[in-house]
């Protein structure tokens, strides 16, 4: 039970702590709302307990077979990052407009393939939380649904923050900026994966 406990407050502080997630999360709370942010966030905990199941799977053994493939994944990873950081900055300053939407499901679970972030928190756990006193595959698989299930309400704090944000700031100019800020935090996002 400590172990299970430990991995929630893991998960949570981890899916909590600015990513590139969490940045989208709040541009789109920003731009949609939160209702309208509601697919995004459970789209992000669907991937994150994917890539959870995945390197259960494999146990990280793929990755450390193809060391190369980590650097691809972080190389289409940060591309990625730098395209949404564009798309951030062309929703002008985050004013809802004719043809911007938020991430669906699908979207928003796609986007953990390339979520950096997303698969050093699932080795991370993985590695660390995976109980000996249950069988292999029924601890990773208690591993990813509390990784997915905890992601949701840490996911639904940044999208609520944009949704504030957005109520606070009704000036053009003062949109912009939070706009630009939230591209710079992608950017950073992008900075972070390479240190």
């Amino acid at each position: 039970m400590d172990s299970w406990l430990a991995l929630v407050g893991f998960s949570f502080i981890s899916a909590v702590t600015p990513g590139p997630n969490n940045v989208l999360l709040w541009a789109s709370g920003a731009a949609f709302g939160l209702r309208r942010t509601v697919p995004h966030v459970l789209g992000t905990g669907i991937g994150i307990g994917s890539i959870a199941v995945i390197v259960a799977a494999a146990s990280g053994a793929i990755l450390a077979l193809a060391p190369g493939l980590s650097t691809a994944m972080k190389i289409a990873g940060s591309a990625y990052l730098v395209v949404l950081a564009i798309q951030v900055l062309r929703i002008d300053g985050l004013i809802r407009a004719g043809r911007a939407h938020p991430f669906g499901i699908v979207a928003a679970a796609g986007f953990q393939l390339l979520n950096p972030k997303a698969w050093v928190f699932a080795l991370g756990a993985m590695t660390t939380f995976r109980s000996p006193l249950l069988p292999p595959v029924a601890s990773g698989l208690l591993v990813a649904l509390t990784m997915a299930v905890v992601v949701v309400p840490a996911s639904t704090v940044w999208a609520v923050a944009g949704g504030a944000i957005e109520r606070l700031v009704t000036k053009p100019l003062a949109r912009r900026v939070v706009g630009a800020t939230l591209a710079g935090l992608l950017i950073g996002a992008v900075a972070l994966v390479w240190i």
